[in-house]
């Protein structure tokens, strides 16, 4: 004859005990209004937190643009243009997609999430990363901030007389 290997779980199948709920829970709570209405203030709260994590990710990328402009020095060469061209194209485009940033947390069915303050921020931190890239072309001397730089426009000087 063969050891069992198996248990015969059939006996306990027809033995149906009552458990007692656990402690802390309600059952008068569960009821599937109340859950709806939970879930929906927690989808709420949900979308405000990821919109916020949005809102705050293109000042992630800041520090990194000013290391990289650092290294790069204050030369006018190509890898420095570039950097400078990287560091104010990067938050024009953010700018101009505020919505389309935005849009996967807008149209979630449900309760109606404000998300003005949060594009507010977004636009902010894009704003003083176009700044940065401003200020870094001025470090370069590739804006016309002093009147040499507007001579051309300046017209000649017509002399009264002339000597020979």
């Amino acid at each position: 004859m063969s050891p069992k290997v198996y248990a015969d779980l059939t006996s306990l199948a027809k033995t149906k005990t009552k458990l007692a709920n656990p402690p802390g829970f309600n059952p008068q709570s569960s009821s599937t209004s109340n859950a709806s209405t939970h879930q929906r203030a927690d989808d709420s709260a949900l979308r405000a937190s990821k919109a916020w994590e949005i809102a705050i990710a293109p000042g992630k990328s800041l520090p990194m643009q000013a290391f990289m402009a650092w290294m790069s020095g204050t030369s006018v060469s190509i890898f420095s243009i570039l950097i400078t061209g990287m560091i104010l194209m990067t938050p024009a485009k953010g700018l101009l997609s505020v919505q389309q940033t935005f849009s996967p947390i807008e149209r979630v069915k449900g309760a109606k999430v404000d998300l003005s303050m949060q594009k507010l921020v977004f636009v902010a931190i894009n704003v003083a990363g176009i700044l940065f890239g401003i200020y870094r072309l001025s470090i370069m001397g590739l804006l016309p901030t002093t009147t040499s730089d507007w001579l051309a426009f300046i017209p000649a000087k017509q002399h009264l007389e002339h000597s020979v």
